[in-house]
């Protein structure tokens, strides 16, 4: 017989397990974002200094343009893999895992190559490179990077989903600028010009070779446990999750580019890319919060799967007041130093000063608020949080449109933090209802719901809500 004390004890034991998985997985996935952190902006500076405002404005615009394609040809599938492969790894249904990396593969492939030369006939028709040859390169390299970039998302997320942080990101955040960087100088050095062109044509071969790398190591981690298993599909179940997954993912990418876009759009690319360096900057801030989410992500999907409400009310809380505590030492260094901070790519770039100050509150307030989109997602909600995603993606635009023609950067720095506070309140209050958990880092009075939350964790997992 299990006594009330034999359950607290085995509770109370389980919260040390709990605890070393995720600082160690933090711990592991916080120093990878570091020095993919610093690698990238040094990329970044680089690039800049290289190519100049305008070089570097084409090549950023060009990113973001690639970026939005990446999306439709992922379909969703890339938070599909992670949230499956975890829960069926929970249950050894290695069949599903093959099958569901099989298909998404396949699926990714077609998309992403149709999308890709689809880019390429729109921009010839439109003439936008029409008599700027590196302009053309530009964009010509960058699409054809679509299929490969598809794939490795693919690749990462089901390193992630096995809770393989270390090999999930590395190829992507370390090896994949460093090779970047280093293809550019060789080719300077070589006496080749340094234009946008060059510079994403190194781009592109950075990603081929850590796609390869990335592929092999999600082979000899996972391969030997399905080898001679049968795949087994159940295609139009991921379709259906996929696509509300896709739903979520779209409106998060509205988010975090369509400031950039809409500015080049309407201002030119030079200032696109001026903006987007602040962007990137900005971005660091909740750096430690995207960190954790490698390693939260599985665990959350994972203990909601097995109904462990007080476990997931840990892993949300600890998290949280990580990534807020890490946000707001952050938020303070740009407040204080991002003058000099955004001079490091060049004088030019010094004007987006007053928008990034703005971007970084947004992220402090964006890190108080914690994992509230990622529980919402690995629980079952993905389609009550893509109305309220929905709403801020409309305030974005909105705004965007309205505060861009008369205020330029800073009119998209207000849009993008008005937008991304307003997502944040609505997924909040979204998960505090279902499944019961607070996200906030510090929140008084706003314990987790005791009454019945293990067991409508159970129900709603089990009925696929």
């Amino acid at each position: 017989m299990i006594t009330g004390d034999t359950a607290g004890q085995a509770a109370k034991s389980a919260q040390p397990a709990f605890a070393k998985r995720l600082s160690r997985g933090g711990s592991a996935s916080f120093l990878i974002n570091s020095a993919g952190m610093a690698l990238a902006m040094l990329m970044q500076v680089a690039l800049a200094r290289l190519l100049g405002v305008d070089g570097y404005g084409i090549y950023a615009f060009v990113t973001t343009v690639v970026t939005f394609m990446v999306f439709p040809a992922k379909l969703g599938f890339d938070t599909t893999i992670v949230k499956l492969v975890a829960a069926y790894r929970v249950k050894e249904e290695w069949g599903l895992i093959k099958g569901l990396l099989q298909r998404s593969n396949q699926i990714g492939l077609v998309l992403s190559i149709v999308l890709a030369i689809g880019g390429l006939i729109f921009v010839a028709l439109k003439g936008d490179a029409a008599g700027d040859t590196a302009k053309a390169i530009t964009y010509a390299a960058g699409f054809a990077s679509i299929p490969l970039l598809t794939l490795a998302t693919l690749r990462q997320s089901a390193l992630q989903g096995v809770k393989d942080v270390v090999y999930a990101q590395m190829p992507e955040k370390i090896l994949r600028p460093v090779l970047t960087i280093a293809f550019v100088f060789a080719a300077a050095a070589l006496g080749v010009t340094a234009d946008a062109g060059l510079a994403m044509i190194c781009f592109v071969l950075a990603v081929i070779v850590s796609y390869i790398v990335g592929a092999v190591v999600l082979k000899k981690r996972i391969g030997s446990q399905m080898e001679g298993v049968a795949p087994a599909y159940e295609t139009r179940s991921w379709m259906r999750l996929s696509g509300s997954m896709m739903a979520n993912a779209g409106v998060y990418l509205i988010l975090g580019q369509l400031n950039v876009l809409m500015l080049g759009l309407m201002e030119g690319e030079t200032q696109s890319g001026i903006f987007s360096v602040a962007v990137r900057l900005a971005t660091l801030v909740a750096f430690m919060l995207t960190a954790v989410n490698m390693t939260a992500s599985p665990l959350i999907s994972e203990t909601y799967a097995k109904g462990d409400m007080d476990t997931l009310q840990k892993v949300c809380t600890s998290t949280g007041r990580v990534g807020f505590v890490f946000a707001a030492v952050v938020g303070l260094f740009f407040c204080l130093f991002g003058h000099w901070t955004l001079g490091l790519f060049g004088p030019e770039f010094t004007q987006a000063y007053p928008a990034m100050l703005i971007l970084v509150f947004g992220q402090v307030f964006n890190a108080y608020c914690g994992q509230n989109g990622i529980v919402a997602t690995m629980t079952g909600g993905q389609n009550a949080l893509t109305k309220v995603l929905i709403v801020a993606a409309i305030v974005n635009a909105a705004l965007n449109g309205l505060l861009i023609p008369s205020m330029g950067m800073t009119g998209g720095a207000i849009a993008a933090t008005a937008s991304m506070m307003t997502w944040n309140i609505g997924a909040v209050l979204l998960v505090r209802r279902k499944p019961g958990v607070q996200t906030l880092a510090w929140a008084p009075g706003l314990g987790l719901r005791k009454k019945g939350a293990s067991g409508d964790a159970r129900e709603d997992h089990e009925s696929g809500v």
